[in-house]
């Protein structure tokens, strides 16, 4: 029986192997690297796993909340109702909230009417709302957004709004305030506030877009703070 030498080709093949596969796994992490980057609108449910569940101690605001639902945004009636229209200045309040900044929907929006916070069309300063209380709060960021962005927040502790649109075409706002796995946790001041804690993708909408800010530390983080302006009716009783 004679002995061959293997083909050629195969040959050449085996010693490229190692190179091919880490040229696949380059391609690959290349490719998560991207996804997780890349700002553009994004699916409900992705980015990096969170092996254990997250929720982070947000409080709810309801816009629908009597005390408030009927407030018209920035004083003007054609800008609708805090119970209507206000799911924004709802989000922002939760969040200033959560950082220890004593407010609500209804003190938020006094405070933006005060200061030209919203635009013609009734939808509010993201910045403007941080002047609130400017020792306290810092307005970081306002586009699309990226995996990286929302789940590199929730991993320091920090709540994120975001913009998504309802089957009706309507848009609204909510605070993504946890993760378990890779469905994000959301706070909703609108009609999901009475399910607490529950995964975005029940909305049936991508993520459009993220605002969040960021706590300015100092000694009295976590405790109640009174800060901005009170409405001149507030400020008499």
């Amino acid at each position: 029986m004679r002995l061959t030498q293997p083909p050629l080709q195969f040959g050449a093949l085996k010693r490229r192997l190692p190179f091919v596969i880490f040229i696949f796994t380059l391609i690959v992490a290349l490719a998560v690297h991207i996804d997780w980057t890349w700002k553009r609108k994004l699916s409900p449910r992705g980015g990096r796993y969170f092996f254990h569940r997250v929720e982070l101690a947000v409080p709810s605001f309801r816009q629908a909340d009597e005390k408030w639902r009927d407030d018209p945004l920035g004083g003007i009636a054609d800008n609708g109702t805090i119970g209507g229209e206000g799911c924004a200045v709802a989000a922002a309040a939760m969040v200033f909230k959560f950082y220890g900044v004593e407010t609500d929907p209804q003190q938020l929006n006094w405070f933006l009417t005060s200061v030209d916070g919203y635009t013609e069309n009734g939808w509010i300063y993201w910045d403007r709302a941080a002047w609130f209380a400017p020792n306290r709060v810092r307005h970081m960021y306002e586009d699309l957004a990226s995996y990286q962005l929302i789940d590199s927040n929730l991993a320091r502790g920090n709540p994120v709004i975001v913009r998504v649109r309802l089957r009706s075409g309507v848009t609204h706002f909510v605070v993504i305030a946890g993760k378990d796995g890779f469905d994000y946790l959301v706070r909703d001041p609108g009609a999901g506030s009475a399910k607490g804690f529950y995964p975005l993708r029940e909305l049936g909408s991508d993520i459009e877009a993220l605002r969040f800010y960021e706590p300015i530390a100092n000694t009295n983080f976590g405790k109640p703070a009174v800060a901005g302006k009170l409405h001149p009716e507030a400020a008499e009783q």
